[in-house]
């Protein structure tokens, strides 16, 4: 019985002594110690910003380049060496540089880490450099660098001085035959394999026109259905669109030397011009057939009792067409101008400048390799009305003589991609 007793006593006893070890233990505060690190493949941005929220605890500002930066490394720290030169010891190793400013460290990658860079120059074959520049710049983080030069008054002429930083001029005229671009090893190869694709030969067109001037009566309709119901005849499936429009109609399938056999036929068809260009894309191409006239321009005072200075100024006529295209992979799109135009005596107030007459049209087109289209549109009514008979004679017994004319001019293009 005496046993039995004893070991309940003891029982008792060391229940007690092992739930007040745990209260004692579970009520004891928590000690902030030095804590170690011992991390795997750890991105370097990550690491500068552990040491200092985590160990330092003070301010610091992590530059762009060392937040973009993507090296991974593998460390142990023991944070009981947390003074401030253990830290920059640790950052050193690795590449960074630490700038305390007043309470501040400025944490920036080390020069000793920027990448080599090299420089490329690139001679186009095909494309301006101001082309290329401003399509691959975005694309990278080196610099490139083209010659500018200013823009002289006279168009088509250059001049030899350098233009000034950051003026106008270094922004409109930027012609070069050198591309230099400088930038790292990587950049240049991405470089090199860009160029060869971008800087390919831009598309060009062959543009073939028959200018008409219609003559026709007030029967015959309008020069554009005239033509197209004598097209229609004999150019059978060439029609691209079966819904013409008033002024405008496609063929397809066929050459402009069998639209100009069938209006020649006709002779109230009379050939104006026949415009034949060869542009390239994003260039500019203008065929004229006239003369320039001289007009009144505007006049200056050049004051102290001088007499005032008349300016002359001379403008085209005749037949002038205007072409400008831009070559696609699958169609082309070309603005077209046509003008026919003639000067005449002024009979208003100003008798001294003669008057420009003329018609024209101007459009934009999209047209696939061998489309011909068909304008028109351009009418001119003349009616003009005669009397002749003896003066002593009453005026019933004169003679009188109305006469009325219309002509129309139509314009026939077809375009060839080369």
């Amino acid at each position: 019985m005496k046993r039995y007793l004893f070991g309940a006593v003891a029982l008792a006893w060391f229940l007690y002594m092992y739930l007040g070890m745990l209260g004692s233990a579970a009520a004891a505060p928590v000690v902030d110690g030095p804590v170690s690190f011992d991390l795997t493949r750890v991105r370097v941005s990550e690491v500068a910003h552990l040491m200092f929220r985590d160990v330092l605890r003070s301010p610091y500002v992590l530059a762009p380049e060392v937040v973009n930066d993507e090296r991974l490394i593998s460390f142990r720290f023991d944070a009981s060496k947390k003074s401030h030169a253990d830290v920059v010891r640790l950052l050193q190793s690795v590449g960074l540089d630490v700038t305390t400013r007043g309470d501040l460290d400025v944490i920036t990658l080390s020069k000793d880490l920027e990448p080599a860079k090299e420089v490329f120059v690139y001679r186009p074959k095909y494309r301006d450099t101001s082309y290329l520049s401003e399509l691959l710049r975005p694309l990278f983080k080196g610099q490139f660098t083209i010659n500018r030069t200013i823009a002289a008054p006279v168009a088509g002429k250059q001049s030899d001085a350098a233009s000034p930083p950051g003026s106008a001029a270094a922004l409109v005229d930027r012609n070069s035959d050198s591309l230099v671009f400088s930038g790292t090893a990587n950049e240049v190869r991405q470089l090199e394999k860009l160029l060869v694709q971008v800087d390919d030969r831009p598309g060009e067109v062959m543009v073939r026109g028959v200018v008409y001037e219609v003559s026709s009566s007030d029967t015959d309709g309008s020069a554009f259905s005239l033509a197209l119901n004598l097209l229609g005849g004999k150019l059978t499936g060439g029609l691209g669109s079966s819904n013409a429009l008033d002024n405008f109609v496609r063929f397809k399938n066929q050459t402009i030397d069998a639209v100009y056999s069938v209006l020649s036929s006709d002779s109230r068809f009379k050939v104006v011009s026949t415009p034949s260009l060869r542009v390239r894309s994003g260039g500019s191409g203008r065929f004229t057939v006239g003369q320039d006239v001289p007009v009144l321009g505007a006049v200056t005072y050049p004051g102290n009792g001088q007499p005032p200075v008349q300016s002359v100024e001379y403008r085209s006529s005749g037949v002038i067409f205007d072409l400008q295209p831009e070559v696609r992979e699958a169609v082309v799109n070309l603005n077209v101008s046509q003008q026919v135009s003639n000067f005449v005596a002024t009979d208003t107030g100003v008798n001294n400048s003669p008057t420009l007459i003329k018609r024209e049209v101007k459009t934009a087109l999209t047209l696939a390799d061998g489309d011909i289209v068909v304008l028109g549109g351009l009418a001119e009514n003349k009616e003009s009305a005669g009397r002749s008979g003896l003066s002593f004679i009453p005026s019933w017994l004169h003679s009188k003589t109305n006469e009325s004319s219309k002509t129309e001019i139509l314009l026939v293009l077809q375009l060839t991609k080369i």
